[in-house]
């Protein structure tokens, strides 16, 4: 494991197609010969991310409750290649939550089929809005889906990117959130400003 001087930079400016975008390239399981990863503040607490030199592969909060959130990352697969930087990913961290990114943004979650097309779903969700799972299941075209949807939801390994925190119950309630609902209220709040 090396640490930030070897760190590659991942430039969001560079990743492709046009601008204003946000897209998924779905990857089931592949392995990754270089991530990169490390931890930083946000508006919303703590933060740990992993990245190539393409595109970000996974962004969680640190949760109050301890634990190692790169658990599952691959980062202590021997055959794979990673380097700690919390410097670079202070860095990626301020690009990503200033208000006005609208720079192309690559994103390559592990998932299933399903869930990669919820999350691609999500993704077309407005910032200061929200909706529900019923209305996510029916855009997907799976109105009865709507419990897997939720799952799906729930397993997203982008948070923020991936605006899961835009979800809510069909009552108005907000439902759950992987990361504490104070949280998301937080998120919600912030993108309302």
């Amino acid at each position: 494991m090396s640490t930030d001087s070897q760190c590659a930079k991942l430039d969001i400016k560079a990743a492709p197609p046009v601008a204003d975008t946000v897209f998924i390239q779905c990857s089931p399981g592949s392995e990754k010969t270089s991530i990169y990863y490390g931890c930083s503040e946000s508006p919303f607490g703590k933060l740990w991310m992993a990245w190539t030199d393409e595109c970000i592969i996974h962004l969680v909060f640190e949760e109050e409750e301890g634990g190692d959130p790169t658990q599952g990352w691959g980062i202590d697969n021997p055959a794979v290649e990673c380097h700690r930087g919390d410097a670079s990913a202070e860095e990626i961290t301020r690009e990503l939550f200033q208000r006005e990114c609208k720079k192309p943004l690559a994103l390559q979650p592990t998932g299933t089929s399903f869930q990669c097309e919820v999350w691609q779903a999500l993704l077309k969700i407005p910032s200061g809005t929200v909706t529900t799972y019923s209305d996510i299941a029916h855009a997907i075209g799976r109105p009865k889906s709507v419990r897997a949807v939720a799952n799906a939801v729930g397993a997203n390994p982008i948070a923020w990117l991936i605006p899961c925190h835009r979800v809510i119950r069909r009552d108005g309630s907000l439902g759950g959130y992987r990361w504490g609902i104070s949280r998301k209220q937080e998120m919600l709040d912030w993108e309302n400003i």
